[in-house]
């Protein structure tokens, strides 16, 4: 038998060899799984959700009535601010100052209401939001399982999508079966 030693029959062999490696893909090459891509709204399911609309309601509805509350507190803190400026020619020095003092406490006292209104409504609204994204979180966890996806991304980050990647609708619509109000626990009564 006579070995063929030319460089071009070599080179063939060599290629011949290779060929299965060179033309699987990467993924197939490690044995991982091909990933399989979900596209979720997140922005549009926390805005559309009837939760979220929920929430919102709460929200200016107590705002709302703590807005009554201080405007009767600082209408009467004007009446009171009208009454010193007419008692100051009639009070001595030290009264005047006395009473300036309670003003300037009353005046706090309501600075600290407003501050702790302000406060309750956001720690409300953020408790309300958190409920929601764990529940989204979830159900985008669900759907995932459901549909094979290893990988959700939300659509901030993408280019372009095509649309039978989109998950949102469905997270959306298991959303408002769940959950179709939310109830926020204010701190303050």
């Amino acid at each position: 038998m006579r070995i063929v030693r030319r460089p071009a029959f070599l080179l063939l062999i060599s290629l011949m060899a290779i060929s299965p490696l060179c033309f699987s893909s990467p993924v197939e090459a490690q044995g991982v799984e091909p990933t399989v891509i979900g596209i979720v709204e997140i922005q549009a399911i926390m805005r559309d959700a009837s939760a979220a609309k929920s929430i919102q309601g709460q929200i200016e509805a107590r705002r709302t009535q703590y807005q009554s509350e201080i405007s009767v507190e600082e209408n009467r803190l004007r009446e009171l601010e009208q009454e010193l400026a007419r008692q100051r020619s009639v009070l001595s020095p030290e009264a005047y100052a006395k009473r300036r003092r309670n003003f300037e406490g009353n005046v706090a006292t309501v600075q600290r209401i407003v501050a702790d209104r302000r406060r309750e409504l956001d720690q409300a609204y953020a408790s309300g939001v958190r409920v929601l994204q764990v529940e989204i979180s979830k159900i985008i966890g669900e759907i995932a399982a459901e549909r094979g996806i290893t990988l959700v991304l939300p659509e901030t980050q993408t280019l372009y999508v095509n649309k039978e990647l989109r998950i949102s609708r469905e997270v959306l619509k298991r959303l408002d079966e769940r959950l179709p109000e939310l109830a926020l626990e204010f701190g303050l009564n």
